[in-house]
């Protein structure tokens, strides 16, 4: 059961919040030179609240894993030890990541966020760019600082395509909530 909810916590993390920061991206982009903006506006609240929805659930399965994990526990010693380390002293480093992701999608509620494109595009970085990220990129640099010896063991294309497969992920989901949305109003008007 525990995998089970790491599994829909991890598609939650990558293939909605992280895919929204570079769903935003794009967004901004096509946004700018399309004719279609309240088209693609009414898609952007859609994408917005698929967001704010995913971050809360992400953080309740955060919770109930934690919770499920200790109650899994039969050794008294692993347990108090599992106690200690959300607790102890360096507790920071359990809690701090999944509060990030639950706090930075609950900022979207703000209109001042969603509407400005610089406070956007900064929060699309932010989601791009998390604490486990920032350490693997930080030990990576620690060994060689040469850039003949960096190397992520994938290509440019790539890292490409994996991008714009979470893009479209992202917007498969997006369009399907926003097409059964209008759906159901059009149907309620025909009825």
């Amino acid at each position: 059961m525990i995998e089970t909810l790491h599994l829909i916590s991890e598609i939650l993390r990558v293939d909605i919040i992280i895919a929204f920061g570079f769903y935003t991206i794009v967004f901004f982009l096509v946004r700018y030179f399309s004719k279609y903006k309240e088209f693609l506006n009414d898609f952007d609240r859609i994408a917005i609240n698929l967001v704010i929805f995913s971050g809360i659930v992400f953080g309740m399965l955060w919770i109930i894993r934690i919770f499920i994990s200790y109650t899994e526990i039969e050794n008294e010693m692993d347990k108090i030890a599992f106690a200690q380390r959300l607790t102890g002293k360096y507790s920071y480093g359990i809690w701090l990541q999944p509060l990030f992701w639950v706090l930075l999608s609950q900022l979207l509620w703000c209109k001042k966020i969603t509407k400005n494109i610089f406070y956007r595009l900064l929060l699309s970085l932010m989601f791009l760019v998390s604490f486990e990220r920032m350490v693997v990129i930080a030990t990576s640099l620690h060994r060689d600082y040469l850039p003949s010896d960096w190397s992520l063991g994938l290509k440019p294309i790539q890292i490409l395509f994996g991008i714009l497969f979470k893009v479209l992920i992202f917007v498969t989901i997006t369009g399907s909530i926003y097409l059964l949305l209008h759906w159901k109003k059009s149907f309620r008007n025909y009825a």
